[in-house]
């Protein structure tokens, strides 16, 4: 009997200590991730049956279409397994063209292919509103969160050198630096 209720005993320790296993088993982590799509302003994203470039397209994705990133499905490094309302099917997309948050008007980055080479012509800066003499910053990339080369003022002249739809590539006359300006802040001479 006192064997009994040893092995008794060891077998309610022992299971005892198999709770947290078997809780942990019954709570996976979570698969799925939430993203962005940030393309070229103006572009979509193309979802694709194959991780790579030459598959079948599925259909395209506008630019702040909100994903869920399936990491279930194995993908090679670049790309990921995305789902989305509106779409009875998945389908694999280049990474690049995710982040973590929906981009606003301006953070909307232009890839370099988003830009079309110009006649060079002189624009002023615009003020950001009728009770200052500030305006938007001169930009070293296409995007409202990116490092500023300095502040401009109202009236300030700068060189347009490259269009995209949301942003133009710029000289600035008093500097001489390149940098980028939102289209919007600037009046043409």
């Amino acid at each position: 009997m006192k064997k009994m209720f040893a092995l008794l005993i060891a077998l309610m320790t022992a299971l005892t200590l198999m709770i947290p296993m078997f809780a942990s088993a019954e709570e996976p982590a979570e698969p799925y991730a939430t993203m962005w799509v940030n393309c070229a302003d103006g572009k979509r994203l193309n979802v694709r049956t194959e991780p790579k470039t030459g598959s079948k397209i599925l259909y395209r994705l506008d630019c702040g279409t909100c994903v869920c990133i399936d990491s279930g499905v194995a993908a090679p490094k670049g790309w990921a397994y995305v789902t989305t309302s509106g779409h009875t099917s998945g389908g694999f997309v280049m990474t690049k063209f995710l982040q973590n948050r929906k981009p606003g008007k301006y953070e909307i980055t232009e890839r370099d292919d988003g830009f079309r080479a110009v006649t060079p012509y002189i624009v002023s800066a615009k003020a950001l509103n009728d009770k200052t003499m500030d305006s938007v910053g001169l930009r070293t990339i296409p995007n409202k969160t990116a490092k500023m080369i300095r502040r401009l003022s109202a009236g300030d002249f700068l060189q347009v050198i490259a269009v995209g739809k949301t942003w133009s590539q710029v000289i600035d006359l008093a500097t001489g630096m390149t940098g980028y300006v939102a289209n919007d802040y600037m009046i043409r001479m």
